[in-house]
């Protein structure tokens, strides 16, 4: 399915309309060849190079790339409404123009908050004091284009749909057939095999996998504890595929008949029930405080309130935590229809260990419709147990 770009730029104007602003300056905070690109950039356009700058006014959207970006860029942008503009020098010498032919000569500007540097910022501005004639106004804001990116097109829920196949099918896989004296990294590497061999580009961000008392770290790092036949395992994982991300967790422990068994599962219940509670009772128009507490409270009325430490859930998207929304306890953001994001509680006990289960969702006709279908419960193949 391809991706509607004109519709997106459609939507992203009427939301500047909305803000009181003729247009926007939307670049990347850091020109950095290990970066994949900037998430608003290739969302509006397509164009996946790691620098270029787009500025869209009332009529008018154009992208500016140097002469290591002309040729994908105009591979890249066919389908889109943004006329390539290519920069020969430095931006002092050919901004004026660029600002004339997007018609944004002495208008107010936003510039997009995540994707412009300080640095950046006072160069434009410098920039801008030096123009003759009436200046533009640079205002600076948030969340405008991950506004419009938080409600997903059906050729973006396919995408992550896909990315959440091959991050199911993978874990499966590397849950198959754990050896004895793996290690919590060795478990991330043959997690990482499985990503590609099952068609994945990659992992989306850098797993987690916590083993006994390490789990009770939400973000433990990765290290060299070998699994224990009595461990409680805690892994968070994703897969990049064709740009989009998905964010999965599951805790699962290696010998069900172990003497941590018990608490295991009395725990695990108690986030598995949490989970079902929010994700049942989402509807469109909630704040993504009121989800969070609807988890919050369960837990807490198991006894458990103060070792959930944090947010219930995050968008997910063309980045791994898409912004908005946030489902926490203070977030006012309002919950609509096509939005995806995860649904994540937990419990986390010092010296003991975690249990976290997470999955994605997406709002369809007013609900919440799961997007993962991973069994919460694991029971992995260690050692030919």
């Amino acid at each position: 399915m391809t991706e509607n770009f004109p519709e997106r730029l459609k939507r992203l104007r009427a939301l500047l309309d909305k803000e009181g602003v003729d247009g926007i300056y939307i670049s990347s905070p850091v020109e950095d060849v290990t970066h994949r690109y900037s998430s608003n950039r290739r969302y509006l356009t397509g164009f996946t190079g790691s620098s270029g700058i787009l500025l869209i006014g009332s009529n008018n959207a154009y992208l500016a790339v140097d002469g290591r970006y002309g040729e994908q860029a105009k591979a890249q942008i066919g389908q889109s409404d943004f006329t390539l503009y290519e920069t020969v020098g430095s931006q002092e010498k050919w901004f004026p123009e660029f600002l004339n032919l997007a018609g944004l000569e002495g208008k107010q500007i936003a510039i997009s908050a995540k994707d412009v540097a300080v640095s950046e910022y006072i160069t434009l501005q410098s920039i801008i004091s030096n123009l003759k004639g009436i200046k533009p106004d640079l205002i600076p804001k948030f969340s405008i284009v991950e506004t419009v990116r938080s409600f997903k097109d059906q050729g973006e829920i396919e995408k992550i749909k896909r990315s959440i196949e091959i991050a199911e099918e993978a874990f499966s896989f590397a849950c198959s057939a754990i050896p004895f004296g793996v290690t919590e990294s060795d478990f991330a590497e043959s997690l990482k095999k499985a990503v590609i061999a099952f068609d994945g580009d990659d992992f989306s961000f850098e797993p987690i996998v916590a083993s006994g008392p390490n789990a009770a770290m939400p973000h433990a790092p990765l290290s060299d504890r070998i699994f224990q036949i009595d461990d409680s395992i805690t892994v968070d994982w994703g897969v990049l595929k064709d740009g989009y991300c998905s964010d999965l967790t599951r805790s699962f422990i290696l010998d069900p008949a172990s003497g941590r068994a018990d608490k295991f599962h009395e725990v695990y219940d108690i986030v598995q029930a949490a989970q079902t509670v929010a994700i049942n009772s989402i509807e469109v128009g909630m704040t993504g405080a009121q989800v969070h507490q609807f988890a919050a409270r369960h837990i807490e009325e198991a006894g458990y309130g103060e070792y959930f430490t944090h947010g219930l859930g995050h968008g997910v998207g063309l980045d791994v935590h898409d912004y908005p929304p946030y489902l926490g306890p203070s977030s006012e953001d309002i919950l609509g229809e096509g939005m995806v994001f995860t649904i994540e509680p937990g419990i986390y006990i010092k010296e003991w260990g975690g249990v976290r289960i997470e999955d994605i969702v997406h709002i369809k006709d007013g609900r919440a419709q799961r997007l993962s279908n991973l069994a919460s419960t694991i029971s992995p193949n260690f050692g030919g147990l």
